[in-house]
């Protein structure tokens, strides 16, 4: 990486800019603001002198040179008197006297015309102010009176200001230069610190390493957050070695009873039909709970990859009858009631092969799980602006203590009846959770006063103008 591009660049580029505008700056003005101070003195300085002068002025042809030369001793200043002619009649220097020349100079020439001109000229040696004024005499312009002074006094003091307003702001500069260096390596140091501790930080066995956070600085959030994502990772992991190893179980446990049957079948010799048929049976019952885990992995690595559905108005009345129509037979073959209580009103916002796998799994668990004989009872209303699906039966419960966990995958309540016949793949409540989720809605599990197992599912309910 260039250092143009890197953090530190840009650190100390920031603070020079500031000290630009914050040091420098406000100098200049300062000096300008002296430089001022200092044109205004000297014009008042010299517009006194000049007021006098003027005053005394009547007659330039006679009084002039001799009250001026009587009256003027200030050898820093220059004091030019011309007439209307533009005429010297007075030059208070003694070098290069102008005294009788004709002087064109714009100043005098302004001052003739009735304007005033003033000028303060700074420099390294000295301060030339120039002032040039009218001579009014009876009311009229007779003249000008035109002042120049060298003053050395005040460019040194303006000097010793100048070099004492730059050499504090390069100290300023340098000092924050070095401020910034030092602000610029505590940063990266916390960066690099904070770049280790990622680097240190590995997931070894699901066991996860935080970054430790010593200060409760502006880096505090990114640790935490890098700390959530850590937590996220590990759960993750964990959530896949646990998922991996159920998997490989479930598909293992119908492998090893179909290789075990098959073996039977191999070693027994002659088998009669019966026999035969029973095993043959007994493999296809192994291949057909096999075949139904593996859908559920499939539909389940669906939900967790694919992105959210395309969402349509569905009516939950047509959905669960559609359903308990299908499922019919099963109940019928375990001589269990459907009572179905059904609001036609029920409109949600969902995907269809979501809603069925709710559905369908809810009176499907119902059944299996019920007692011969026994009844299901379906519930479907509207009210608060959400619709509720409810299956309410008369089988063998849930614990309490087991209600918690019913809706991790491959958990059963009771994993001895995984080959009685009514046993599923476990996974079974965990695609209806994830699809209830994924809608918005909610799903609870409760003892029914029936004696068996009520789950209750809301769905936030489509209103008229959603729909439209």
């Amino acid at each position: 990486m260039h250092f143009s591009e890197s953090l530190s660049f840009r650190i100390i580029a920031l603070c020079l800019a500031i000290s630009l505008i914050c040091i420098i700056l406000p100098g200049i003005i300062i000096l300008n603001s002296i430089k001022s101070s200092i044109s205004k003195s000297k014009y008042n300085e010299l517009s006194f002198a000049a007021s006098e002068l003027s005053a005394s002025l009547s007659d330039y042809a006679h009084s002039a040179p001799a009250l001026l030369s009587s009256s003027f001793t200030d050898t820093s200043r220059r004091v030019i008197v011309v007439n209307n002619s533009l005429n010297v009649v007075y030059d208070s220097s003694d070098i290069q006297n102008l005294t009788g020349k004709t002087l064109f100079l714009s100043p005098v020439i302004s001052a003739t015309g009735g304007k005033e001109f003033f000028s303060c000229m700074p420099s390294n040696i000295s301060i030339e102010s120039t002032l040039a004024v009218p001579v009014i005499a009876d009311g009229k312009i007779s003249g000008a009176l035109f002042l120049r002074e060298t003053d050395k006094q005040y460019v040194e003091l303006f000097n010793i200001l100048e070099n004492a307003v730059f050499l504090s702001s390069f100290l300023c500069i340098l000092l924050l230069i070095a401020l910034s260096l030092l602000i610029t390596l505590l940063i990266i140091r916390r960066i690099k610190r904070l770049i280790s501790s990622v680097n240190e930080t590995e997931l070894n066995g699901g066991n996860i390493k935080k970054i430790p956070l010593v200060y409760n600085d502006e880096f505090s959030p990114i640790i935490n957050k890098f700390n959530d994502i850590y937590e996220t990772l590990d759960y993750t992991q964990k959530m896949r070695q646990v998922f991996v190893s159920d998997a490989s179980h479930e598909l293992r446990t119908p492998l090893a009873a179909i290789k075990l049957l098959c073996e039977s079948i191999t070693q027994a010799g002659e088998l009669d039909s019966n026999t035969y048929k029973e095993f043959m049976g007994d493999i296809i019952l192994e291949v057909d709970r096999m075949s139904h885990t593996a859908e559920k992995l499939l539909i389940l690595s669906k939900l967790d990859n694919s992105s959210p559905p395309a969402l349509a108005p569905i009516p939950l009345t047509d959905v669960v009858n559609t359903t308990i129509s299908n499922i019919m037979p099963i109940a019928s073959a375990k001589n269990v009631k459907i009572e179905t209580y059904l609001e036609e009103d029920c409109t949600i916002l969902g995907d269809m092969e979501g809603v069925n796998q709710i559905i369908g799994n809810l009176i499907d668990n119902a059944i299996k799980y019920n007692n011969s004989h026994g009844t299901v009872r379906i519930y479907l209303f509207s009210k608060n602006g959400f619709s509720t699906f409810i299956t309410d039966d008369t089988g063998i419960g849930i614990p309490e203590e087991f209600r918690e966990n019913i809706f991790e995958r491959f958990y059963r309540v009771d994993k001895s009846r995984k080959h009685d016949g009514r046993g599923g793949s476990g996974l079974g409540l965990s695609i209806v959770k994830r699809n209830v989720e994924s809608l918005g809605g909610s799903i609870s599990v409760s003892d029914s006063v029936h004696g068996g197992t009520r789950f209750t599912v809301t769905f936030p309910h489509l209103s008229y103008d959603e729909e439209l």
